[in-house]
């Protein structure tokens, strides 16, 4: 792995499901001197949630490594629209969607670009400021029963998060944006059921602080938090040095 990078993922289902609906995978690719991360999170309420993410994430990297165009922009905008076009006309399971988040870096460059789809997130971390980066393409809305609105045993209104933008949905909107990276701050890319735990960017930021390798900092994050993840959650980190 390049000295000027360092990376690493962890991803776990929830307890009480069969399968993890989420997938990583990430790469540094030495001849061309770039890093690719990608994560996804399968729409659970879709079918094959874990077939999904994996299917989004292994066309994107396939085509971005077998692609021929010179512009790395434009390199990125065809893998991402070809993750998509597997999903949505996947030839044994229709209807399938997953949110996605993808980071791609030339090494040395202080530009990185990336793509965010859905409510995965993508946060950069500077010192002791986290930034989300991305913007959650979701929405809140209250549970129905006939025309009345659910409600649980308390009165309280029951509500549900649902994604306006998806990989695999017909009229999935993919952008290619860019920003900066100085040495020293961190890329986090992160599912929803690992974020929603509060401050848990910022324990990830202080575990890599105290820790020698970021495996080993994700690791103790994980320990301290299982119990308290709802959902299939996914992280990956990468440093640049």
């Amino acid at each position: 792995m390049s000295k000027s990078i360092q990376i690493a993922g962890i991803t776990e289902k929830f307890h009480e499901k069969d399968r993890n609906g989420d997938h990583i995978l990430y790469r540094v690719i030495p001849e061309e001197n770039l890093v690719v991360a990608l994560l996804a999170d399968g729409v659970s309420n879709s079918p094959c949630d874990f077939l999904s993410s994996r299917t989004a994430c292994e066309t994107f990297m396939q085509d971005f490594l077998t692609a021929s165009m010179s512009d790395l922009e434009e390199r990125i905008l065809h893998a991402m629209q070809e993750a998509h076009y597997a999903v949505l006309n996947h030839e044994e399971h229709h209807g399938m969607l997953c949110a996605f988040a993808a980071v791609v870096w030339r090494i040395g460059e202080n530009d990185f670009y990336f793509i965010n789809i859905g409510d995965t997130r993508i946060y950069k971390v500077s010192g002791e400021t986290s930034e989300q980066i991305t913007e959650d393409e979701a929405d809140t809305v209250f549970l129905r029963r006939g025309s009345n609105i659910a409600t649980d045993s308390s009165g309280q209104p029951l509500i549900r998060r649902v994604i306006t933008n998806a990989v695999g949905s017909k009229m999935c909107r993919i952008a290619v944006r860019k920003g900066l990276w100085q040495e020293g701050e961190l890329i986090i890319l992160a599912s929803d059921g690992f974020y929603n735990i509060y401050d848990i960017i910022d324990e990830v930021r202080i575990a890599i602080l105290n820790n020698k390798t970021l495996s080993t900092a994700l690791s103790k994050v994980w320990v301290n938090n299982m119990e308290g993840f709802e959902d299939d959650n996914s992280i990956i980190v990468l440093k640049r040095i």
